[in-house]
């Protein structure tokens, strides 16, 4: 394989991380959206859907995100070995690439997807704050 098939195959490695992240954060806006817009309190049912369809797409993006990284990881490192096969021509690609990795990256998507996570079922099943108070009233 050619030094520029494998550049190549990383830049839609990279693109393919920008969409699963452009993905995850437009839908859980969204859906963090409706459930602070909705006037109606949820019912046990719907918030056991809504859990379920949330858990399920989360466990999907992770995966498909850890199979992206490592794939990118894997082929950063063939970069690697092509740029020192050919020093004259890939000098700043192989300084740029040495520097960076994906490695740590995975563990940032673990971080974010809990964090998020614990916010996301928060909001479905104990609601918003502002609404606690006007429940209690009534």
């Amino acid at each position: 394989m050619e030094t520029k098939d494998i550049a190549d195959l990383f830049i839609i490695a990279t693109e393919k991380i920008e969409f699963y992240w452009n993905f995850y954060t437009v839908t859980l806006l969204a859906l963090i959206g409706w459930l602070i817009s909705t006037k109606k309190q949820l019912r046990l049912g719907l918030k056991c859907l809504i859990t379920m369809g949330y858990l399920l797409f989360a466990l999907m993006n992770i995966f498909r995100l850890l199979g992206s990284y490592t794939f990118a990881e894997a082929l950063r490192q063939d970069l690697l070995i092509a740029a020192q096969s050919t020093p004259d021509s890939l000098k700043n690609t192989h300084a740029i690439l040495s520097k960076f990795s994906f490695s740590w990256q995975k563990l940032l998507v673990l971080i974010n997807h809990s964090i998020l996570g614990v916010f996301v079922l928060s909001v479905i099943w104990f609601g918003r704050i502002g609404d606690l108070g006007k429940e209690d009233k009534s």
